[in-house]
């Protein structure tokens, strides 16, 4: 039986994705960024953006759990997790599952995407690893 208790989110973090690709050189514009919750009870779409010229999207509030309830014993993390989807035609498309979001804090994800004629229209690109709950976010 799990007795710890889960955070309020009673408060809130930011977050901005980046879309580039060629390792950051060249800036993706209008690649379409989906943001999702990631728990059982919340995994609808929060918010849907583009990345503008710069590859940018334009900074949204995510509610997260208040920074001082993490001083408290019982909860389990001091962030909210949320999944972020990015599509863009001529590009394989990227999925980054448990990102996590801080209060106060604006995050930025960084996503390079892969042109699909970079690897011969393959069905998949090679993968590099994504955030998961099981495993701790390199913070």
């Amino acid at each position: 039986m799990n007795n710890r208790i889960s955070p309020s989110y009673s408060s809130s973090g930011s977050l901005i994705v980046s879309v580039y690709s060629a390792g950051g050189a060249i800036p993706i514009p209008d690649a379409l960024v989906t943001v999702r919750g990631s728990d059982k009870n919340s995994s609808g779409i929060i918010s849907v953006l583009y990345s503008d010229e710069s590859g940018n999207t334009p900074k949204i509030t995510l509610p997260t759990p208040p920074a001082a309830e993490s001083e408290s014993p019982g909860y389990v993390k001091p962030y909210a997790t949320y999944n972020i989807d990015v599509d863009k035609d001529g590009f394989y498309p990227r999925q980054f599952l448990n990102v996590p979001i801080f209060s106060g804090i604006t995050s930025i994800q960084p996503v390079n995407l892969i042109p699909i004629t970079e690897y011969g229209g393959e069905s998949s690109p090679p993968t590099d690893s994504s955030i998961s709950e099981s495993q701790n976010p390199d913070l």
